[in-house]
C-alpha cells in the first residue's frame, strides 16, 4: 500500500507543529496542532501525543496508520532522534529535510548548509504561492526574513529577534522592565512602560520588515511580493503598510513540497 496522507512535522525553537495532509499531493490540509517543547519531558509523552492527534484528525484504521508519511522540518536537533523514533510507531521511516535535500529551489548563499530548513520550506512555499520574486516573513521566536529571486534562486535575507525574544530580553537584562503579553499596539507613543515595550517591539518589527525589503529591492534591482507566516503573523499584519499575504501555516506547505519532489 503506497503512502497517501502525509504528517509535515515542523519543529522549531520553541514549538513542534504537526500539520496532518490526508493526500500528499494536495495542498488541503486538514489538521495543524502545536506542542511546546518545553511539555516534551519524555519519548513516550511523545509518542502518546502523535498517537492522539492521528486518531482524532486520521481517517485511515489504525493498524494502517504506517501508511502515512512524515516529512521533518528541524531547526532544534537535539530534538530530532527523539520525535522520529516516536513518529515510527505509528508511521512511515520520515523524510528528514536538509538543505542539500532536492527543493527546486537553487541556494544561492554563502554556506548553503547552515541554512534552516524552516526558511527554505517557507521560501519555497511562498515563491510557489505567487510564482515571482517574494520576500516571506517568519514572525517567530526569531523573525526571519527570506528572499526568493527571479529563476527560483533563494538569495539570503535577514534575521532579528522576534518579537516575544525581544520583550523576554528586556525583562531578564533589566530591573524593572516587565515581562508584558505581545499585543497590538493602541499608539505609537506609549504613555506606561508596558505600552511602550509594545511600541518598540511590535511597532518596531513592522517598521524594520519594511525598511529592510525596501533595502533589498534596491539592492537586487527587483521588486518583491511579501508573505507573512509563524507565531505573530496576524499581530502583524494590521500594523504593515505595503501590501501582503497573510499565511500562518505556510511552513506546512512547504514540507509537503518538499516532500513531494522526492517522488
Amino acid at each position: 500500500m503506497k503512502a497517501k496522507a502525509l504528517l509535515a512535522i515542523d519543529i522549531g525553537n520553541s514549538t513542534i507543529g504537526f500539520g496532518l495532509y490526508p493526500d500528499a499531493t494536495a495542498n488541503k490540509i486538514l489538521a495543524i496542532e502545536k506542542l511546546q517543547l518545553t511539555r516534551i519531558t519524555s519519548s513516550a509523552f511523545t509518542e502518546h501525543f502523535i498517537s492522539d492527534f492521528l486518531l482524532k484528525h486520521c481517517r485511515i484504521p489504525k493498524p494502517a496508520t504506517r501508511y502515512i508519511s512524515v516529512a521533518i522540518s528541524s531547526v532544534a536537533p537535539k530534538f530530532n532522534n527523539a520525535v522520529s523514533k516516536a513518529v515510527q510507531r505509528f508511521c512511515a521511516a520520515p523524510l528528514i529535510i536538509t538543505p542539500s535535500t532536492e527543493t527546486g529551489l537553487s541556494l544561492d548563499v554563502k554556506h548553503p548548509e547552515k541554512l534552516g530548513t524552516d526558511r527554505i520550506a517557507n521560501a519555497l512555499a511562498g515563491y510557489t504561492q505567487v510564482r515571482k520574486p517574494v520576500a516571506v516573513v517568519d514572525l517567530g521566536t526569531a523573525t526571519t526574513i527570506t528572499v526568493v529571486g527571479r529563476g527560483a534562486r533563494l538569495l539570503g535575507g535577514a534575521i532579528m529577534p522576534g518579537i516575544q525574544t525581544m520583550i523576554g530580553s528586556l525583562a531578564c537584562k533589566t530591573s524593572l522592565l516587565p515581562l508584558v503579553a505581545p499585543a497590538k499596539p493602541r499608539s505609537a507613543l506609549g504613555k506606561d512602560t508596558s505600552s511602550a515595550i509594545i511600541s518598540g517591539t511590535v511597532n518596531g518589527t513592522a517598521a524594520a520588515i519594511i525598511y529592510i525589503q525596501s533595502r533589498i529591492e534596491k539592492e537586487i534591482d527587483t521588486k518583491l511580493a511579501l508573505i507573512l507566516t509563524g507565531g505573530h503573523a496576524a499581530l502583524l499584519s494590521p500594523l504593515l503598510s505595503k501590501k501582503h499575504l497573510l499565511i500562518p501555516s505556510l511552513i506546512f506547505e512547504g514540507i509537503r513540497l518538499i516532500h513531494s519532489k522526492q517522488n
